[in-house]
């Protein structure tokens, strides 16, 4: 059987620039991310160019700091890489294997 494109998706986080610094200072792991947008973004596509080198499909998942917040508040969960991608997940969708 020949794998789809689905097969090859990987979910990766986005945040705009408005809303990056908002979630950066409420992360309970932000002493693991880079502080400013700029170095985060620069980090975000050599990430996303090194999966489209390995042929793999991509779905940006933007996380948007309402949206987020409300959800972490509603589940009672921390603001963490692993509620993060655990959001892109849910967000991107059942096809999506991999998250970025």
């Amino acid at each position: 059987m020949k794998p789809t494109v689905e097969a090859y998706t990987v979910a990766m986080p986005w945040y705009e620039p408005q809303g990056f610094r908002q979630l950066w200072e409420l992360a309970h792991d932000r002493d693991q991310m880079p502080s400013d947008y700029e170095t985060w973004h620069r980090n975000a596509v050599a990430v996303m160019n090194a999966w489209l080198a390995r042929g793999r499909a991509l779905e940006i998942v933007t996380i948007k700091p309402a949206e987020f917040l409300g959800w972490l508040e509603a589940a009672g969960l921390p603001n963490t890489a692993d509620t993060r991608r655990k959001y892109v997940e849910l967000r991107a969708g059942s096809h999506c294997h991999d998250v970025a």
